[in-house]
């Protein structure tokens, strides 16, 4: 899947699409809000590197998604994936609040901040909570004060064993079974991978 374009940013259409051009090509990339005025000021006619998301819609023309930092691209990639949300909403959610912002937000219960994302009202915003809830659940181990750091990590393992189509309770036992604090999230998936490769692979048979 494409990952990331680096190109000249040639224009900024209202209200939040810009033109990168690279290597003599032009695309159309989706960005969020909160980034128009920056690149506008800042960013026109130089280079940029985005990470961007590919979306195939219903009537079969590719949107591309583009975000200036690789953890809004990750987390607008999970955002997608939940039944209650997609494309259109998940840009509005990362026009209006940084990953961690959102991720302080389901961790406080701030249901009330969930309403001030376009399109979302109080009503929605108890349902979205509800879905988010499940992606940015916090993993204690017992006896044992985690990072914020480390709490990132192991809430991020989570959802990617989630995305692969474990139950959430399958996937946070496993992780802290295999949980070390020198694990990056990487090494952690492949541990807890590991672990339930043989239900997995029995599923799937």
């Amino acid at each position: 899947m494409l990952y990331s374009l680096k190109g000249i940013l040639r224009e900024i259409l209202p209200p939040n699409k810009l033109i990168l051009e690279v290597n003599f090509l032009a695309w159309e990339i989706l960005i969020p809000l909160n980034l128009v005025e920056i690149l506008r000021e800042n960013f026109i006619g130089k280079e940029i590197q985005l990470f961007v998301v590919p979306i195939l819609r219903k009537n079969e023309y590719l949107e591309l998604y583009g975000f200036l930092e690789r953890e809004e691209r990750e987390l607008f990639l999970k955002l997608n994936a939940l039944s209650k949300v997609g494309p259109k909403l998940a840009l509005n959610m990362l026009s209006i609040f940084s990953p961690e912002t959102l991720r302080g937000i389901i961790y406080d219960r701030k249901i009330e901040e969930l309403a001030k994302i376009p399109g979302v009202g109080v009503k929605k915003a108890e349902r979205l909570y509800v879905e988010l809830k499940g992606l940015f659940s916090k993993l204690s181990k017992k006896g044992l004060t985690l990072p914020i750091e480390r709490e990132r990590i192991l809430s991020e393992a989570k959802a990617s064993l989630i995305s692969l189509g474990f139950k959430a309770q399958e996937a946070e036992e496993v992780l802290l079974k295999v949980y070390d604090e020198r694990d990056s999230l990487e090494e952690l998936i492949k541990k807890a991978l590991k672990s339930l490769a043989p239900s997995f692979i029995e599923e799937r048979c």
